[in-house]
């Protein structure tokens, strides 16, 4: 199998979801809450797919974009009869979103920035294709220290239609003179999965440091592992002898 390029989720693949967007998305629905004279802070979490001893590996928080999470938010608000305007409340949130993301530490899993800078010292063409915004995404790389590494952001701007459509592949692609069937894609969710079926990737990696779980990305993925550092077992990625 000839692998030219791959392309990583963010939260939950390179990125520890939880201990990462837990207190940002506790934040943000104090200061949700917060702006409306709003009680009912559980509803607000559980909108978006967080709970106290868990994280929806379906909810917008973990596989959507920041719009996604303030249209959640909203219709808990409008069925409790608060008054708020759709676009004004995107735009409000979406900022608060990124500022308070902008404050908190971000936490990379263990052996993900050692096993970036590894397969693209190989040669390798790294990319990002992430549901958070690309303000969200450029800090990320930045905070750990892989801005240098990578090739490609594939982020929400508010225009690209994010994953699972094609498009973060389609313009990985492009860029890079490559084909689908030669970039493998690596993520946690099943977002990410269909992102890989329904671009034509040649290789399709689930990993398990992040919500999803081998029951709920086998059917879809290639191949399972724990993590983004098992990509590569001792001098070998796992896709050269496939």
């Amino acid at each position: 199998m000839e692998i030219k390029g791959i392309l990583f989720d963010k939260d939950g693949t390179l990125l520890e979801f939880d201990r990462t967007w837990r207190p940002i998305a506790n934040q943000v629905v104090d200061e949700v809450a917060k702006h409306y004279n709003f009680d009912d802070k559980v509803a607000l979490a559980a909108s978006i797919g967080l709970y106290e001893q868990s994280i929806n590996p379906n909810g917008s928080l973990s596989s959507g974009t920041n719009k996604d999470v303030a249209l959640d938010m909203l219709a808990v608000l409008k069925a409790n009869s608060i008054d708020c305007k759709d676009e004004d409340h995107i735009k409000w949130s979406t900022q608060v979103f990124n500022k308070v993301a902008a404050s908190l530490p971000f936490y990379p899993i263990d052996g993900v920035v050692e096993t970036i800078k590894t397969l693209k010292e190989e040669g390798y063409y790294i990319g990002l294709s992430t549901a958070d915004s690309v303000e969200n995404a450029k800090l990320f790389l930045e905070k750990t220290g892989l801005a240098n590494y990578f090739d490609y952001i594939g982020a929400d701007d508010g225009i690209i239609m994010p994953k699972p459509a094609p498009d973060y592949m389609n313009n990985f692609c492009k860029q890079y003179t490559l084909k689908p069937s030669e970039v493998a894609v690596v993520g946690d969710t099943m977002a990410d999965m269909n992102f890989g079926i329904n671009s034509g990737a040649g290789l399709i990696v689930g990993v398990l440091s992040g919500t999803g779980t081998t029951s709920l990305l086998r059917d879809s993925a290639n191949i399972v592992i724990n993590s983004v550092k098992d990509l590569i077992i001792g001098k070998k990625t796992i896709w050269e002898d496939m």
